[in-house]
């Protein structure tokens, strides 16, 4: 090979590392130095989750910095505590953690860095047994959301929470059963379905599927003179009509989050009279 050839081959390799390295380089940057979570060093769970931290930030609630909680919603500024305050929070759970140094690991076995968490595990009667903080100098408590039966069904086999005790009995509730079918349902831990439905600003589409009408006879009382009296029987629920419902974010029914109000029926209903859905005898 010529001697100029070899030289123009050389410049050329060369050329090509100058322009790759740079990249190369920074492709790996950061990669080989480590967070120290040792002691009470956390790892800054708002890298990857900055919208939740973000959203927390401007909540009055669940704001832990690990010695007191934020209820005016800024006079407790939060910190990544306020997400192990949940999502490590599940005291039957063993997380991985590092003591006082690296020589010190505890391997997760449930789970590692974070669990999913059911609200009622700090929201259930008895919340300062079932939950510890991370830091392991207290217990970490909710507000009770008592007022409601047993929910769970006979021979459920999942973890259960206290939602009634002697003095919250529930009984007129008037979501029970939203809270059973969530628990039933698996989509996400216990109750949260219906937690998050109803306390959260996300949006929630309700297919409804509504009476038309309450029914009942009324036949004048004839033992007074004259008849002013009814005595009222046979109540019953009149038909069914479809509605489908969108509530935004915050609760309103404004544009962009305006209900569709799909099958909403007039007053009388379109089919009056004639017959009805429901009912074998044309309407009265």
């Amino acid at each position: 090979m010529k001697s100029s050839n070899l030289v123009l081959m050389t410049v050329a390799v060369a050329a090509v590392g100058i322009l790759a390295m740079p990249s190369t380089i920074s492709l790996f940057a950061g990669q080989h130095t480590w967070y120290n979570i040792s002691g009470d060093n956390e790892l800054p769970c708002s890298k990857c989750h900055a919208e939740v931290f973000q959203e927390l930030q401007n909540s009055a609630f669940h704001k832990w910095n690990g010695g007191g909680f934020g209820q005016g919603g800024d006079d407790v500024v939060v910190d990544n505590i306020a997400c192990y305050g949940c999502h490590r929070a599940n005291a039957s759970i063993t997380y991985a953690d590092v003591g006082t140094s690296a020589a010190v690991v505890t391997p997760g076995k449930q789970a590692h860095a974070a669990s999913t968490v059911a609200c009622m595990l700090c929201h259930q009667a008895n919340a300062t047994q079932a939950t510890v903080n991370p830091t392991g100098t207290g217990s970490l408590q909710g507000f009770f959301a008592g007022g409601f039966e047993d929910p769970y069904p006979t021979g459920y086999k999942g973890t259960t929470y206290n939602y009634t005790n002697a003095t919250h009995k529930g009984g007129h509730a008037a979501h029970q059963k939203f809270i059973e079918s969530a628990i039933i349902d698996k989509t996400m831990e216990d109750a949260n379905e219906a937690c998050i439905a109803c306390h959260t600003h996300i949006p929630v589409k309700i297919n409804w599927t509504h009476r038309y009408s309450l029914e009942f006879n009324a036949t004048p009382e004839f033992a007074t003179v004259p008849p002013t009296h009814f005595n009222v029987s046979d109540w019953s629920f009149n038909g069914t009509f479809n509605i489908t419902v969108y509530g935004g974010r915050n609760g309103t029914s404004i544009a962009p989050y305006n209900d569709t109000g799909t099958g909403t029926p007039t007053s009388p209903p379109p089919q009056w009279p004639g017959k009805w859905p429901g009912r074998n005898e044309s309407s009265p």
